[in-house]
């Protein structure tokens, strides 16, 4: 019986069949937990969603911002961006179970000793006050009144947390925590527009997981979203993101024996999907 943490797939559907190939994933025994961007910029979104519906319990996934951001596409309340490839999902005949299938999955999730995230945890926030926080932005986004949500989802505003924060612009930082954050000061003021490498953060920033004294800073910490920070093992955290939608690899790791809590075993399978299936 294994646990698997795997990264931002974003529609490449090739490369995670070889991937579940190459760990001989078995559903039967074995359980994977993806890391949020399960769709946009690659070529099968429809089949990545397929996949993972099929697999029941033994596939768990958390939201990204490519996934919320296909929401409000479905919607019709955004235009598509340049690199948008959603299409095939908005062409499904299956396209209302799809799409009410991603809405409904976490955005924060706990397996063994991990906290897993799409993109990070605010330094104020431990691991109770991580998936409380997750909570509340899940309820609103899988229930009734979503769409209220997805019209006032753009922004990067408010970039400081407090407890006082309420209504959308608290539900909105939280979820631009969860599915958005790379850069952080040392105070909890958030930098949405840096997206450069871990070493190459604006003056005064520095990567959240970095920051001394963040509350989470003794909890493992599973994510991806940062694909250059892909591989990424330090300060009790790894990053699963090596960038298969950009032509790198989609990455597996096997969650270790509690002995030994940050030593797991990689797999990387290298992108399966042609150069013509991306979108710069």
């Amino acid at each position: 019986m294994a646990n698997y943490l795997i990264g931002d797939i974003q529609g490449c559907n090739l490369s995670l069949g070889k991937l579940l190939e190459l760990v001989d994933f078995s559903p039967s025994k074995d359980t994977i937990y993806l890391l949020g961007d399960l769709i946009n910029r690659g070529p099968d979104n429809v089949g990545v969603l397929r996949r993972l519906m099929s697999l029941g319990a033994s596939a768990k996934s958390i939201l990204g911002n490519h996934d919320i951001h296909f929401l409000s596409l479905e919607k019709g309340l955004k235009q598509p961006k340049k690199g948008d490839t959603v299409q095939d999902i908005l062409n499904a005949k299956d396209r209302a179970e799809l799409t009410n299938w991603l809405r409904i999955q976490p955005l924060a999730l706990t397996v063994s000793n991990y906290l897993l995230v799409h993109a990070g945890v605010h330094p104020s926030w431990d691991l109770q006050k991580t998936m409380a926080l997750a909570k509340e932005a899940e309820l609103v986004i899988s229930g009734p009144n979503y769409e209220d949500f997805l019209r006032q989802m753009y922004g990067n505003e408010p970039d400081s947390w407090s407890e006082d924060l309420s209504g959308m612009e608290r539900i909105r930082f939280i979820v631009n925590v969860l599915t958005r954050m790379r850069f952080c000061s040392p105070s909890g003021t958030l930098n949405f527009n840096a997206k450069s490498s871990l070493n190459d953060g604006p003056s005064g920033y520095l990567p959240w997981f970095e920051i001394p004294s963040r509350k989470s800073k003794d909890q493992l910490i599973g994510f991806g979203h940062w694909s250059t920070a892909g591989g990424t093992q330090k300060n009790h955290v790894v990053c699963v993101d090596t960038g298969c939608v950009w032509g790198r690899g989609l990455s597996a790791f096997k969650l270790p024996d509690s002995s030994t809590p940050i030593n797991g075993q990689w797999f990387t399978q290298e992108t399966q999907e042609t150069p013509a299936a991306f979108v710069e």
